[in-house]
Parts: structure tokens; C-alpha cells; sequence
């Protein structure tokens, strides 16, 4: 289980490299809930926190840090005044869609061949990523802890 959790650590920081956290100075915790919002828009705090599995503290202080950089706005939800409503800001929002744009393909490529990977190796690494993805990601809602029921 070690090497399964190392493995998944190591594609996050690939992932997070690639989408640009580092270049924006983002925690991980602020860039899941900007992620979050970019592919679901206008969203009450406890939908982002179901989503991205993150604890409702770590959400509201992502929010609170990309508010604070302009990046999102709030609001209370018109309909439930106890609930607070995010949404990307029209500028991050465009910056988002360019930059979901580019495909982490060519730095995927990069990362395994400078990992010893042989070029012909690479088709099958790559669909097998793809593949793990369809199995055990799409589709899936996020939990942080075992489902006890199985």
C-alpha cells in the first residue's frame, strides 16, 4: 500500500507541476477548490468541500485566500442566507479555460523518459494511466475514508 500511496503522491505533483500550482503560488488545498470551481462553477462552500474531499475548514480557507487575491467573489446564497456561494471572477475564469487548454501530455512524456522510460514505452504507460483513470477515477466522488459497508 506504501507503493500505491507514493505512486499517487508523485502523479499529484506531475499533476499539480503541470497545471501550473507552483507558477501561481497556490497551497494544494487553494488550487483543488480553484480546480473545483473551474469545472463546476458557482458552487456553495459544502458542494466544493464534497467534491474535492478536503475538510470544510481547508475549502473555506482556500476560498479565503483566492478572494483575497481577487481570483474568486461571495456571496450568500439567495435562497439559504446561512450558506456562502464562490465563483471564479470573469479574468480567472478565461485564464482557466486557456490554461485547461494544454494537454499534460508532453510533460507526462518528459517525466517518464527522464525517469528511464524507453520512448517505445510510452504509448503503453500512458493508456495504462488512462485506463487507471477510467477504473478508479471517472465518475467516482471523492472519499477520504474507506466506505465501511464495502
Amino acid at each position: 500500500m506504501s507503493d500505491l500511496y507514493q505512486l499517487g503522491r508523485r502523479l499529484a505533483e506531475i499533476a499539480l507541476a503541470d497545471m501550473g500550482a507552483d507558477e501561481l503560488d497556490l497551497a494544494p488545498g487553494e488550487f483543488l477548490v480553484l480546480q473545483d470551481l473551474t469545472l463546476n462553477g458557482r458552487s456553495s462552500v459544502s458542494d466544493i468541500t464534497k467534491r474535492t474531499g478536503l475538510a470544510q475548514s481547508r475549502v473555506s480557507t482556500g476560498v479565503r485566500a483566492l478572494t483575497t487575491r481577487g481570483w474568486t467573489r461571495t456571496e450568500a446564497d439567495p435562497n439559504d442566507g446561512r450558506r456562502t456561494l464562490v465563483d471564479l471572477t470573469p479574468e480567472i475564469r478565461a485564464a482557466a479555460a486557456a490554461r485547461r487548454a494544454a494537454r499534460a501530455d508532453d510533460n507526462l512524456r518528459t517525466t517518464l523518459t527522464d525517469a528511464g522510460a524507453n520512448p517505445s514505452e510510452l504509448p503503453t504507460l500512458t493508456a495504462g494511466l488512462t485506463r487507471l483513470h477510467q477504473l478508479l477515477v471517472r465518475d467516482q466522488s471523492p472519499r477520504r475514508f474507506p466506505n465501511p459497508t464495502g
